[in-house]
């Protein structure tokens, strides 16, 4: 059935044939391809009826998309009634389009609509254009209470977690859900001020909000994101009973947050400093698998007698940051050069997946794959062939993941136990020249600037991210162009260059390594700025203290990763290098 769409398209079908392949009853996410398809087809011939009559067979998730094809409508009533629709579900869309009808549009929406336009500028990543619109009208009853939530909501989006503890009502007034907000801003406020300006007192404010939006929402939707606020904040302010009862009562409900690691480590490290035999630290280690090590490490150097610790976490294959410290405490040298597992070969793709690449089209394959992949994991075998085909399309990101997906060892010191081949295209080395180069200059070893590389784009030239940077090393154009003047290269490098890319990153990450002296805070400002890293770094002068207090997991993740990615490098590609030079 892909293999059908894509010639439809490709062969500018006629609205005919595209219903011919709907009445085939095409997988869902085929089918409101196709429809959509056909109705900009439909649009551009001036069929609107049938276009609107195509448009009521989508799902809800594709009507946006629908609406703003029927915008493009000769037919001006077609046109006014999509827009009273994408005023509300796509102003974005709507304001960039004709930005008068936009604004006249909104000002008839009743509060509901309103609400729902409010949280469409939000999910859209515009949360500050809500925020504007919200401040502005007044309502009364329930609607009021909506609104204040919802522009509460949006200032914490937009990062004025100040403005939306004035949105919110306290004491008496205040319901479950306008105490879990206050809590959320209260935490973000602490955070804003970490470390040592006065962020206790918004911490404790946390854990008051989040314990009242407990008490009046005990079973409700909202107790475990309080449960969450209270572990969080109560960890940092040294409450750690309470911290440790949350976690429980989370552990307990199967809780699944994105931060569940990362705030189960921060409780287990403030535990092993507070009471480093409690039998609550060996809870959170066996909870916490990708954490073990880290919290072995720390229970390990807080006493004078746990050197057998130690060296356990000194001999690890494949060493991570741990590992690494580790071995510095034991005054050990690097390992060995690891022995992987002999090469595996490749399988072959699924019976669909396989037709679509004969038909030429790899990138559609590779979503037929994905598809495949959400209902059944692959097996090594293929998980290699899907990798090396993302690769080949530049997708450097799905590649790591179908590797991940067959090759659970590769991300953790157990690497040594995965086919050497898997670990090569895990670990892509490009421009090794240009690599050795800039590092030499820069006096770094090359095998931290392939684990930032590697890190940051995956060694594609090309990446770029929301931010704006751009490149192998993923320099802004800003910090770029201070290394470039410096060269006598001019201010406008071309950052696409993957060896300027190289050197100029490098460079930074060089003056990064000689202001603070150790890798640690050096990538740490890499990822998350040198103004925040050097307030952390000016109050825990200790690279391992400073690597665990880092606030943002983002960063603290970033850190580890490359520490452990510039050791898998040097592993598996070492001797390779020695040889040939």
């Amino acid at each position: 059935m892909a293999v059908w769409a894509i010639c439809l398209e490709r062969s500018s079908a006629e609205p005919d044939e595209w219903r011919r392949y709907l009445n085939d009853r095409p997988p869902e996410g085929l089918a409101s391809r196709a429809r959509l398809s056909l109705i900009g087809l439909l649009v551009d011939r001036d069929e609107v009826e049938e276009a609107v009559r195509e448009r009521s067979f989508l799902p809800p998730e594709s009507w946006k998309k629908a609406d703003e094809l029927l915008f493009a409508a000769a037919d001006p009533a077609t046109r006014a009634e999509a827009a009273d629709r994408l005023s509300i579900s796509s102003p974005s869309f709507l304001s960039a389009a004709d930005p008068g009808l936009d604004r006249q549009l909104a000002a008839k929406l009743s509060p509901s609509e309103y609400l729902a336009r409010a949280r469409a500028w939000r999910r859209s990543g515009r949360p500050s254009q809500a925020a504007t619109e919200l401040r502005r009208p007044r309502w009364t009853g329930g609607d009021e209470q909506m609104r204040r939530r919802e522009l509460a909501r949006t200032e914490l989006a937009a990062g004025s977690p100040s403005r939306a503890l004035n949105a919110l009502p306290s004491g008496s007034k205040a319901e479950a859900e306008d105490h879990l907000l206050r809590a959320q801003a209260f935490r973000n406020r602490g955070w804003h001020l970490f470390p040592g300006r006065g962020e206790h007192r918004f911490f404790r404010d946390c854990v008051t909000a989040s314990e009242s939006a407990i008490s009046l929402d005990s079973i409700g939707g909202h107790r475990q994101a309080a449960l969450i606020f209270r572990l969080e904040c109560a960890t940092e302010i040294g409450q750690l009973a309470t911290a440790l009862e949350s976690w429980r009562q989370l552990e307990a409900g199967n809780w699944n947050d994105p931060r569940r690691e990362w705030l189960g480590r921060r409780l287990g490290i403030a535990l092993i400093r507070s009471t480093p035999d409690s039998p609550a630290i060996n809870e959170l280690a066996r909870s916490l698998p990708s954490q073990e090590r880290c919290l072995r490490y720390w229970l390990a150097v807080s006493s004078s007698e746990r050197s057998t610790e130690l060296t356990a976490l000194a001999g690890a294959k494949v060493a991570d940051l741990y590992g690494r410290w580790s071995r510095e405490v034991l005054n050990q040298p690097s390992g060995a050069e690891a022995t992987f597992l002999p090469n595996l070969k490749a399988g072959v793709p699924p019976e669909s997946v396989g037709r679509l690449l004969s038909a030429g089209s790899e990138s559609e394959a590779l979503r037929e794959w994905r598809r495949i992949r959400r209902a059944r994991p692959p097996m090594p075998e293929e998980a290699l062939v899907a990798a090396e085909l993302a690769a080949d399309n530049g997708w450097s990101t799905d590649s790591i993941r179908w590797l991940r997906s067959g090759f659970r060892e590769l991300s953790s010191v157990d690497m040594n136990r995965v086919p050497e081949n898997v670990v090569r295209a895990y670990l892509p080395l490009r421009w090794r020249q240009a690599l050795t180069a800039a590092a030499r200059e820069a006096g770094l070893d090359p095998w931290l600037i392939a684990g930032v590389a590697r890190q940051e784009s995956g060694f594609v030239s090309h990446a770029m991210s929301p931010r704006g940077a751009i490149g192998v090393l993923q320099l802004l154009p800003s910090t770029a162009r201070q290394h470039s003047r410096a060269l006598g290269m001019g201010s406008q490098p071309d950052l696409r260059d993957p060896e300027l890319n190289l050197r100029l990153g490098a460079r930074e990450l060089g003056a990064l390594m000689r202001r603070f002296g150790a890798v640690e805070p050096a990538l740490a400002a890499y990822n998350g700025g040198l103004t925040r890293v050097r307030g952390w770094w000016k109050r825990w002068p200790d690279r391992h203290r400073f690597t665990e207090e880092i606030p943002v997991p983002e960063t603290y993740n970033y850190v580890r990763r490359v520490v452990f990615l510039s050791e898998a490098y040097r592993l598996a590609y070492e001797e390779e290098w020695r040889k040939a030079q």
